[in-house]
């Protein structure tokens, strides 16, 4: 992709930004500060954006080769597949774990490396309203033509997903979304009919189960099971965890002890950012199942083993990958 390009795609993108937020006409000043960060990275990231598998893309992040990229994008762990560099070099590869509640998956390249890789950014340094752009493969891998690149802002940040207004089409799936400086902060995952309705895997996401994506385990997604787990509580994000807001009656909270105010920081040993994380650790297990919950009452932090009840019916989750 040639320099020349990359600057019309990036003045074309940032003009559509501000139209699509109404946030009016950006100065040049703004324009060329924000092309300058963005193309002092291409370089290399463009050099570890590959397409994987059959129409997705990935992004290495070691030079050993690890791949990231989305968990239905890769699918079930240790298949063998091929991966395309951006040269048109095919390389093959096999697919580690997956952790379908945030849609992040992981490939290993096979070969002698070092392999051209991407930084990661750091856990919970994502924020709204931070500029950011992604990369991926449209329609597939198409070695004329190269990555195609999006910049925009990030609208919000939860720990199992991002959105952006980095508008995202059918193979941009399992590509990388990168701050400013160049940091793999997410991972494209599935979009709305909204411009601005683009939801990507976040980087926390992948460090928080990193050990079991890399050991090859296949983490469940709960949405559509009817046989999930509950403790019988309402919650709601705290700095700490997530703080209890309700104890409902006839539930195992209420034989737990579990209390309003208590704020629950881990279940089964998986730290709980926000009520995202606490839907998946609890929702993953069955009903009937023991879990282990840490929690803070005051000062002091305690822990206790439940049973899990069956959890009350809702509706079920809707989006679309691509």
């Amino acid at each position: 992709m040639s320099r020349s390009f990359v600057r019309l795609i990036l003045v074309g993108s940032l003009w559509v930004h501000a139209l699509v937020c109404g946030a009016g006409e950006p100065s040049v000043e703004d324009f060329l500060e924000t092309q300058q960060k963005v193309q002092s990275v291409l370089p290399q990231v463009l050099d570890s954006t590959i397409g994987v598998g059959s129409g997705g893309t990935g992004v290495i992040v070691s030079e050993n080769g690890l791949v990231l990229t989305a968990a239905h994008v890769s699918g079930e762990p240790g298949r063998r597949i091929s991966c395309v560099m951006p040269d048109g070099k095919r390389v093959r590869a096999r697919t580690l774990g997956r952790f379908d509640h945030a849609d992040a998956g992981m490939v290993q390249l096979e070969g002698e490396g070092p392999w051209p890789f991407s930084p990661l950014g750091s856990r919970k340094s994502v924020n709204a309203g931070d500029w950011c752009f992604a990369l991926g493969h449209p329609g597939g891998f198409d070695k004329d033509r190269g990555a195609v690149l999006r910049v925009g802002k990030v609208i919000y940040a939860r720990s199992d997903t991002i959105r952006t207004d980095c508008e995202l089409l059918r193979g941009d799936s399992g590509g990388p979304l990168f701050n400013i400086n160049g940091e793999v902060i997410g991972i494209n995952s599935r979009i709305g009919d909204p411009l601005d309705d683009n939801y990507h895997a976040p980087i926390d996401a992948f460090h928080k189960m990193w050990d079991p994506l890399l050991a090859g385990e296949d983490l469940p997604n709960t949405r559509d099971r009817s046989e999930r787990g509950d403790l019988g509580v309402d919650v709601e994000t705290h700095d700490q965890g997530v703080v209890v807001t309700r104890v409902r009656e006839n539930t195992v909270a209420v034989d737990a002890g579990i209390l309003v105010d208590d704020v629950i920081l881990s279940v089964d040993g998986y730290s709980i950012d926000d009520s995202a994380d606490y839907r998946w650790a609890i929702g993953k297990n069955i009903a009937g199942a023991s879990v282990k919950i840490q929690y803070l009452r005051g000062e002091s932090t305690s822990e206790l083993t439940v049973e899990l009840g069956k959890a009350p019916r809702r509706g079920r989750w809707r989006g679309r990958g691509f």
